[in-house]
């Protein structure tokens, strides 16, 4: 089984613990994380991932800029905006970039692993947890 490679990038580190715990919790996946927007491009120089949970204010490069950059390295890489900027001209700015979609912060635990496991379905890599047998 390929499990799927997930990279968060989130300032807060409370909130990429909360989003690392919902998908571990609920999702077989390998996770990275990042505290920056440099962080981030730091990991993506190593390899692409098959999803990027990514949040757009953040200090130094934003991550309108991951965005951006990570299409251009890795155009197959599906990336979910995760912002408190429930804006729309936000979230469709980060669309017209290639996000796959926008999550506005807070949202509920459902919201996320649903979008989550959309995005990984797409790529036949959505291993829920709460369905593995023991066989």
């Amino acid at each position: 089984m390929d499990k799927p490679r997930i990279l968060i990038v989130e300032d807060d580190s409370a909130i990429r613990d909360i989003l690392k715990k919902i998908l571990t919790m609920h999702i077989e996946c390998r996770i990275s994380e990042a505290g920056s927007g440099r962080q981030a491009l730091e990991l993506l120089e190593k390899g692409a991932f098959d999803l990027i949970l990514l949040d757009i204010k953040m200090p130094g490069i934003s991550g309108m800029d991951i965005l951006k950059k990570t299409k251009e390295a890795y155009p197959e890489t599906d990336i979910i905006v995760i912002s408190g900027w429930d804006s729309q001209s936000v979230a469709s700015e980060a669309l017209e970039k290639g996000a796959f979609d926008y999550i506005p912060k807070p949202s509920s635990v459902t919201v996320i692993q649903d979008k989550v496991c959309e995005v990984l379905k797409k790529r036949n890599k959505c291993f829920p947890k709460n369905l593995k047998t023991n066989t």
